[in-house]
């Protein structure tokens, strides 16, 4: 008798281990399995995505059926949309995604419905905002030059009366106009050798919006003008 109750105790225990290997094995097989959708999506979805990286904390069954994430973390070294400059550094946060589950489980693509607390932060070199800057204002054949807390323009203006191109620098204050854009506003501007009278630059703001195309509801936080880079961060939307 002794040694059948034995018995039924290591059977008890074998199967509870049994079942907890199940478990774990299946919370680590919906990670795998999403991290995978997630990082095939991303590719699918930019043009430039190198050094991706996803954390996730351990997710259930029901959490994958209804395309719920936890605590998440992505990275890359390199990432750019469609339209988008090249963002470097690129790190993403969440207390959790409400992904759209059929988008993501039959259409193959990212479509965030909610976020949690999240912070997203990434930088964007000179480089990329000169060639955006050439690609709204081609005839000035501007280029952008950063250091921390400042910023200038450089391009030429063409004179139309001695048909000559005259070579202008601008500094430019830089400002947060709205939840996904930055103002640009002339502070000072040289032509040749000649200094344009600040009163002439009064009223005069150029609308510079930047063509992120970043298909979540975020918005900017703040922002930080370093050596040859824009850094910026962002958070989710607040209802």
């Amino acid at each position: 008798m002794r040694l059948l109750t034995k018995w039924i105790r290591l059977v008890l225990i074998g199967g509870l281990l049994g079942i907890a290997v199940i478990l774990l094995s299946g919370v680590t097989l919906f990670n795998h399995y999403l991290e995978k959708e997630l990082t095939q999506a991303i590719t699918r979805e930019t043009r430039i995505a190198e050094g991706i990286d996803w954390r996730l904390e351990p997710l259930g069954l029901l959490d994958l059926v209804r395309g719920r994430t936890r605590d998440l973390q992505f990275s890359a070294a390199r990432l750019a949309f469609q339209e988008g400059p090249v963002l470097e550094d690129f790190s993403f946060r969440s207390r959790g995604i409400q992904l759209n589950r059929n988008a993501l489980w039959f259409g193959r693509r990212i479509e965030v419905q909610e976020l949690g607390e999240t912070e997203l932060t990434f930088r964007i070199a000179e480089a990329e905002l000169t060639s955006f800057l050439r690609a709204e204002w081609p005839e000035f054949a501007p280029s952008v030059e950063l250091s921390p807390g400042a910023v200038s323009i450089e391009g030429v203006l063409k004179e139309p009366l001695l048909k000559e191109e005259l070579s202008f620098t601008a500094s430019v204050r830089l400002e947060q106009a709205s939840g996904n854009s930055l103002r640009l506003t002339p502070v000072a501007i040289k032509i040749g050798e000649f200094e344009v009278p600040p009163g002439v630059l009064a009223g005069e703001v150029i609308n510079w919006q930047f063509p992120l195309e970043l298909p979540w509801p975020l918005t900017i936080k703040d922002f930080q003008v370093e050596e040859g880079f824009l850094r910026m961060q962002w958070q989710e939307e607040k209802k």
